[in-house]
């Protein structure tokens, strides 16, 4: 009876893709209407992450009073496919990237924390990772395996993606900017051989903006600018204007920036990426909420305005007691973007899957 319960699951499951899929990409007059924050679309956390390795995360266990609660083992037991895989197979349409800067090549060289572990070595023989540049991985010295060592290669995979597809609804990619690490608050790891991160400069991140605008010079970049128009500032345009239709954002990524230092992103309406930031800003539309539970009422009310992101899992304890009280929040609040980990059920973990079963879903009244 289970194996005709599973057998008739995944027929419907079938089914529900396909005549979403059909919906999701179609041109009806009902569709071409939706502005860009009447839709609903699923969205990877850390989405370049892989699982640390067992070993690892048995020594981390042991140590965790010392490098800090937030580096808990049980939080960072979570890994990703690749962005393609996401795109194609599980219609994930945002992706969040943690972005360090590494000037001289060869920071993130060294795995610190591998050289406490038997049997895990200490240097990585990847060339990627002696060049300068901008690296990607969530947590310096301690969770640093990753399917993309630099932001570049990760950057390509999506233009290369879009361009295979260009019909496809807007995709929303979070930037966050790191300029600290456990080493920046803690002497015990700097003791023992830690890095400190770099700090994000306005430099720095003109070198951001360079390397966005390298990679996505063929029409596909949405920006402030393009955003703005004319008027005075983002908000203004939003006011008068509203947001733009769905139909004129087909094929289009959209870049937010998050993170440490990004006060010193200035001049913001006229670059290439959006920030994340307070109802205060002239030139601010998209906002951070991440905690939907108790919060529903107030993101509703800022989805008439503003893109509100929310996550539906954190630090793998809905999947670990399969609760979907957040995700249920969260659907509950409007958000547009709901970030979650689990697109994919961890059969490690448990059966938690947070899915739309579309590329996006209309949140038009």
């Amino acid at each position: 009876m289970k194996k005709l319960q599973a057998v008739f699951y995944f027929i419907f499951l079938a089914i529900g893709f396909f005549y979403s899929g059909c919906i999701s990409i179609g041109f009806s007059q009902e569709t071409n209407s939706l502005r860009l924050n009447q839709i609903r679309i699923l969205a990877s956390h850390n989405s370049y992450k892989k699982k640390p390795e067992p070993r690892l995360m048995k020594f981390l266990a042991k140590v965790k009073n010392k490098i800090g609660e937030e580096n808990d083992p049980i939080q960072l037991e979570y890994g990703h496919e690749l962005l393609s895989t996401q795109l194609s197979d599980y219609m994930v349409r945002g992706f969040e990237l943690d972005v360090y800067y590494d000037a001289k090549g060869g920071k993130f060289a060294k795995r610190k924390i591998n050289s406490f572990v038997v049997g895990l070595k200490t240097k990585s023989k990847e060339k990627a990772l002696k060049t300068p540049g901008f690296k990607v991985l969530h947590i310096a010295d301690i969770d640093y395996e990753t399917n993309y060592l630099t932001l570049e290669a990760a950057l390509s995979e999506i233009r290369d993606w879009s361009i295979k597809h260009p019909l496809h609804c807007p995709l929303f990619i979070n930037l966050e900017v790191k300029s600290s690490s456990p080493a920046d608050v803690s002497k015990f790891l700097r003791w023992v051989g830690f890095k400190r991160a770099t700090q994000f400069t306005p430099n720095t991140f003109h070198l951001l903006d360079s390397l966005i605008e390298a990679n996505f010079s063929q029409g596909l970049l949405f920006s402030p600018s393009e955003m703005k128009k004319n008027y005075a500032s983002l908000r203004e345009r939003i006011n008068l204007e509203g947001w733009p239709l769905l139909s004129d954002c087909r094929g289009k990524i959209f870049f937010i920036l998050e993170g440490d230092n990004v006060e010193l992103y200035t001049n913001k309406a006229e670059r290439p990426i959006f920030l994340y930031g307070d109802v205060s800003d002239e030139n601010v539309l998209f906002l951070l909420r991440n905690d939907p539970i108790g919060n529903e009422e107030e993101i509703n009310k800022l989805t008439a305005n503003y893109i509100v992101r929310t996550r539906s899992d954190a630090g793998t304890l809905e999947a670990r007691s399969n609760d979907y009280s957040r995700f249920n929040a969260a659907l509950k609040s409007n958000a547009q973007i709901i970030s979650t980990d689990y697109y994919k059920a961890d059969p490690a973990i448990g059966k938690f899957v947070i899915q739309l079963g579309a590329e996006f879903i209309s949140l038009k009244p």
